[in-house]
């Protein structure tokens, strides 16, 4: 029941400058995080929190202008997207790409509030204001195979590069701003 009701509240997308966090702000998030993470078990809870950096918290604290958090009406986190607008992949075999879409991001929505336009919404916002920002595009990096490659493809990225890594190919997904 609490799912139905949450996807029924409505969702307003913030600028995360906008927002004052408070830990259950921040206990949202990231759950959020490590729900929709592929990695669930680490060897120890400084092994965790170097992981929640590295793909999370990090864009909070250094690139906070285009960090992104979806509030429902109750101020419950729907979901965020943190990104930043020229940070160079760190795989060889995506570097050219990265030169015609140089910004990146990640987003993460909870599952009662997914397939409801959300998400989208999300990289719409970051969309518009990193080409008013002067980005010319914009890149996602995820698993071939993934099912949130069709979301991606559907908010007008699409493969421009590949590559295996550790065993696993990984599509970069671009799309120009």
């Amino acid at each position: 029941m609490a799912e139905t009701h949450a996807a029924a509240l409505p969702v307003v997308i913030r600028r995360w400058q906008d927002v004052t966090p408070t830990q259950t702000t921040t206990r949202e998030l990231d759950q959020i995080f490590f729900e929709s993470s592929n990695t669930k078990t680490f060897a120890s809870d400084e092994a965790r929190a170097a992981f929640r950096e590295r793909w999370f918290g990090r864009y909070l604290k250094q690139y906070p202008e285009w960090a992104y958090v979806a509030l429902s009406a109750d101020g419950s986190v729907a979901g965020y997207l943190v990104a930043a607008l020229d940070e160079p992949s760190a795989i060889d075999a995506f570097t050219a790409a990265t030169e015609t879409y140089p910004a990146h991001l990640h987003i993460n929505l909870a599952p009662a509030y997914r397939s409801r336009g959300i998400g989208a919404s999300l990289i719409e916002a970051f969309a518009s204001d990193a080409k008013r920002a002067g980005a010319k595009g914009a890149h996602v990096v995820t698993s071939a195979d993934a099912r949130n490659v069709r979301f991606y493809e559907r908010a007008g990225f699409a493969p421009r590069a590949r590559a295996v890594i550790n065993g696993s190919e990984l599509v970069f997904l671009g799309r120009a701003l």
